[in-house]
């Protein structure tokens, strides 16, 4: 508005400039051309008595025109044709019988008039004098048209429009201040933080005031309630640990706590005002709230949103439009369920192989088809098989009394001394497969469970005899690393693709199934040892190459924190 009244101020200046000059202009030039008749009147009568008194009238307007080039004298006889023109030969000329101003002046004795020149090729002024004789004398002056008057004046009105200007623009913005004050005070006291709203300058005012004050008073009011309601709900679901996000009948956000931020992985910023569907990149998310929106049911998912498992729960609202998105960190029941499914099958598969042929074997015997030296050597299969399936079940049995917490009582554990108790427990097998076994390194301590230290040396350095190839070599190191105890499993066997790596320490994983079932694996052994490490809450990794051998680290504290607490 202020700057609406300061351009409207400016141009009323400028037009008024413009309307003044050329108001002036025109002024001007009807000014000049009564001073200019005047004075070719005056200049007329003198001439006309000095032609009338000179001997030789011809000579006398040669002799004048020379003296005074700025006007045009012509002398027409009797009959209308020239005699005489200073300014162009007569004998060339047309008749000037009919010319206004010589038929005035054969009626009246003097004739003038205005128009444009065809001789001169621009506007003149003519006074006519009739003489003695019949003959017409007449006197011509060329005359600035208005066009030539407004713009020869048009530098004076620049000069004039821009001191005007120079003024107006102050003025104008003085001016539009003192108008324009008391409204921006009424802007101003608009902020809840200012003083209400007083008593204005200008009474057209004080119907806008009065609305101002009331909507303020309620604006204010409301958003106190807002925010009250704001702070309770953000109260509310700050400390739930669940995804809990409102939105809008469009599906926009209200409200999103930390816990939705963390588990749906949502962009960082302000969320408000967003679109809801911008908090999760999974196609299953936009799904399931486009459905629950559209259909006005609710509707649940499940997604995998990084590592974890989330359970989503869409529910509209019912009373108006917009809804509530709940998502559950479900990780541990959708992978205790996944681990319950493979355990099953993988348990189902491998006692299902050696039962086969055990009741095979059986029923060979049984109906007389295998006798003698046939007998004893299914019998001997028979044997071997149901040790394969004994030492499923006993694996099977000790990974679930490790997953429960393990047996026996926590001690300190000479780690060097357990390591060569399972290289002399794996003496015999190791000789058989012409493998080398040996153990070296620090005299440590540690507090653990000593059943399940025996049980991570056997295991992993028993993978080392398995896996291996003849004329190599399997050992274990003990060192301390920092604060940590350091048992380091290496040999020089067949080494795991890196593809299989990752994978290893699963349940039931084999690398290479046919060779597991040769060196009568379970695929147990190594999950049996990620648990007893997780168990001590210890690290373990793996270094593995294709045909060079495997190193396995395990890191263990040196003293357990206190587990009564």
């Amino acid at each position: 508005m202020k700057k609406s009244i300061l351009q409207s101020l400016i141009c009323v200046s400028a037009l008024a400039v413009l309307l003044t000059a050329a108001l002036s202009a025109l002024g001007f030039y009807r000014l000049h051309e009564e001073q200019a008749q005047r004075q070719l009147q005056n200049q007329g009568r003198l001439i006309l008595a000095g032609l009338d008194s000179a001997p030789r009238p011809l000579d006398y307007l040669d002799a004048l025109s020379r003296t005074a080039p700025d006007l045009r004298l012509t002398l027409i006889d009797s009959g209308g044709g020239v005699v005489f023109d200073s300014s162009a030969p007569a004998d060339g000329m047309e008749n000037h019988e009919t010319r206004q101003e010589v038929v005035q002046a054969r009626r009246e004795g003097f004739g003038e008039c205005a128009r444009r020149s065809d001789t001169l090729g621009e506007t003149a002024y003519y006074s006519a004098y009739l003489r003695q004789d019949g003959s017409v004398l007449r006197l011509g002056a060329t005359a600035q048209s208005l066009t030539a008057v407004f713009f020869g004046s048009l530098p004076w009105a620049a000069a004039i429009g821009l001191l005007m200007a120079g003024l107006a623009l102050p003025i104008s913005r003085w001016v539009t201040r003192r108008l324009m004050a008391p409204v921006m005070e009424a802007a101003q006291s608009l902020s809840l933080e200012e003083a209400p709203v007083g008593k204005p300058p200008y009474q057209e005012l004080e119907p806008f005031l009065d609305k101002i004050r009331a909507q303020k008073a309620q604006i204010a009011a409301s958003i106190h309630r807002i925010q009250q309601e704001k702070n309770t709900l953000s109260m509310i679901t700050s400390g739930v640990r669940e995804g809990l996000i409102l939105i809008d009948g469009n599906k926009n956000v209200l409200s999103c706590n930390q816990a939705a931020r963390e588990l749906l992985q949502a962009p960082t910023g302000d969320l408000e005002g967003r679109s809801a569907l911008e908090l999760c990149p999974d196609p299953a998310f936009a799904q399931a709230v486009n459905q629950a929106m559209s259909s006005r049911q609710p509707q649940q998912t499940v997604l995998q949103v990084g590592p974890l498992y989330l359970r989503l729960y869409v529910s509209p609202a019912k009373s108006a439009p917009g809804g509530m998105i709940l998502a559950v960190d479900s990780s541990q029941q959708v992978q205790a369920e996944r681990q319950r499914r493979d355990f099953s099958a993988n348990v189902s598969h491998e006692l299902k192989t050696p039962l086969t042929s055990i009741s095979g074997f059986a029923e060979l015997i049984e109906t007389g088809m295998a006798r003698g030296q046939d007998a004893a050597q299914f019998a001997g299969r028979i044997r071997l098989e149901a040790g394969r399936l004994q030492f499923l079940i006993d694996d099977i049995m000790r990974l679930s009394e490790i997953e429960d917490g393990g047996k026996g009582e926590w001690e300190q554990v000479p780690l060097l001394k357990t390591a060569r108790q399972a290289a002399d427990t794996l003496a015999l097998e190791a000789a058989e497969k012409e493998v080398s076994i040996f153990c070296q390194g620090e005299e440590l301590e540690i507090e653990a469970n000593g059943r399940m230290m025996e049980e991570l040396t056997v295991n992993l350095l028993s993978n080392g005899v398995k896996y291996n190839r003849p004329g190599g070599f399997a050992w274990l190191t003990i060192e301390r690393q920092g604060e940590m105890a350091a048992v380091i499993a290496e040999d020089t066997g067949i080494g795991i693709p890196l593809q299989h790596q990752d994978r290893v320490f699963e349940r039931f994983y084999r690398v290479d199934k046919s060779r597991s079932k040769q060196t009568g694996g379970t695929g147990l052994g190594l999950s049996i040892v990620r648990h007893i490490v997780e168990t001590h809450q210890g690290f373990l990794s793996l270094e593995s190459e294709e045909g060079k051998g495997t190193k396995i680290t395990v890191l263990l504290p040196l003293k357990q924190p206190d587990r009564s607490k």
